[in-house]
């Protein structure tokens, strides 16, 4: 048995999310019930960009006229970010101005510019001492916390996680074990990760990614699409917030990399990570009444799901879910958005249905389809995959029933 957090580690409703299908997290959530469907071509967004299948891009930036150049593109959605949390920042900083706070950056690759101007010179076959050191300096120099912190005004200590597509999900385990630890009273988690020109070629290159748009555990689907998405949410002891703001709580997380294969998940990894999330949580896998999968709509991720399903509920799953068939996959991102979801599911009592899924091929997962259906209140779990055998899961309560409060 893992050992459980001593104290409710809440989540905030004060959050912000940027991606294809909304400009904030109310937007996004709407869109998600109504199973929309945003993709478009990066051409027609980025000149230059490398003809591909369709792409899960951010169309509108706030508060600008056009989007951002593509080497600011992560840098400057980072200080959005910052900017749209730092008002709940300062409330709860002047409310407790004891209170240790700290920051976590979530992201699976960082700022791509760089590399893609590198590569661009090198296909170009352009002297390399003509490349600016700038350039090969934002292959390796981190500014993601530091823009954060220029968006909120602070110089909150800070620490950037990779974890491929599982980032998410890892930095919210790192927050809460940082609170249940005692080493921070409240962390602000951030993830983002903007479309990547080599990233998009590589993963159309092995095949993953969808020609009409990402249909997870469809029997026709025929890939992922590949999208981009920046999202954040402050995790802290539940008396620091008022309870009004408190949206849920973590109950646990578990984090394994199995190293079983590069690109393939391993059902006995995700069902490792699953079970471990709800053992830290005390409950056992009855308990569980809705599912957020990472659900990306490649053949060997939804096969994965399905059999490690099979391992942690037998042959029938709770209601389950997958926001990629709106989002698409926001890679590091992710995970954040589906705790976002989760939490909504939560305080909301419904689950967002699967967009573009209409013949699942999977007869054990009880997936939520057409149409959002109301769930009971009650435990949430969220699961991601990243590539090199990463896996993560979380464990949400309704904040008034967490088992500490």
């Amino acid at each position: 048995m893992m050992t459980s957090y001593p104290q409710s580690i809440a989540v905030s409703r004060q959050c912000c999310a940027i991606a294809n299908i909304g400009s904030s997290w109310d937007e996004c959530w709407n869109q998600l019930l109504a199973g929309r469907r945003a993709f478009s071509r990066g051409a027609d967004l980025i000149a230059g960009w490398p003809d591909s299948p369709p792409l899960a891009a951010i169309t509108t930036f706030p508060g600008q006229a056009g989007p951002p150049p593509y080497a600011r593109r992560t840098d400057w959605l980072a200080r959005l970010v910052g900017e749209q949390m730092r008002a709940p920042v300062d409330d709860l900083a002047h409310a407790h101005p004891a209170a240790t706070l700290s920051l976590i950056v979530a992201t699976s690759h960082g700022n791509p510019g760089p590399l893609s101007a590198i590569a661009d010179a090198e296909h170009a076959r352009v002297d390399r001492s003509k490349i600016t050191q700038a350039l090969w300096e934002g292959l390796v120099v981190d500014k993601l916390v530091r823009e954060v912190n220029a968006g909120l005004g602070r110089e909150l200590p800070g620490v950037t996680i990779s974890g491929a597509c599982a980032s998410s999900l890892v930095a919210i385990s790192y927050a809460a074990d940082r609170i249940g630890a005692g080493l921070s009273d409240a962390v602000l988690v951030v993830a983002i990760d903007t479309l990547s020109r080599v990233a998009s070629v590589g993963f159309d290159n092995i095949g993953a990614m969808s020609r009409l748009g990402c249909r997870p555990y469809d029997k026709r689907r025929d890939g992922t699409t590949v999208g981009e998405g920046a999202a954040a949410v402050l995790m802290a002891r539940p008396e620091l917030l008022p309870r009004e703001d408190r949206w849920g709580a973590v109950a646990g997380t578990a984090v394994h990399c199995d190293a079983g294969h590069m690109v393939e998940p391993s059902p006995a990894g995700m069902s490792r990570v699953m079970q471990g999330a709800l053992q830290q949580a005390r409950l056992l896998p009855v308990d569980v009444q809705g599912v957020f999968w990472h659900g990306t709509g490649t053949r060997q991720n939804d096969k994965t799901e399905a059999e490690a399903s099979r391992m942690v509920f037998g042959e029938r799953s709770p209601p389950c879910t997958s926001t990629k068939g709106s989002l698409g996959h926001t890679m590091g991102a992710s995970g954040m958005f589906n705790v976002l979801a989760a939490c909504e599911a939560l305080s909301r009592g419904v689950l967002p249905h699967i967009a573009g899924t209409d013949d699942p091929e999977y007869g054990n997962l009880d997936l939520v389809l057409h149409q959002p259906r109301p769930v009971a209140s009650g435990p949430m779990l969220v699961t991601a995959l990243g590539f090199g055998g990463i896996n993560a899961a979380v464990t949400l309560l309704p904040q008034e029933t967490s088992a500490w409060a």
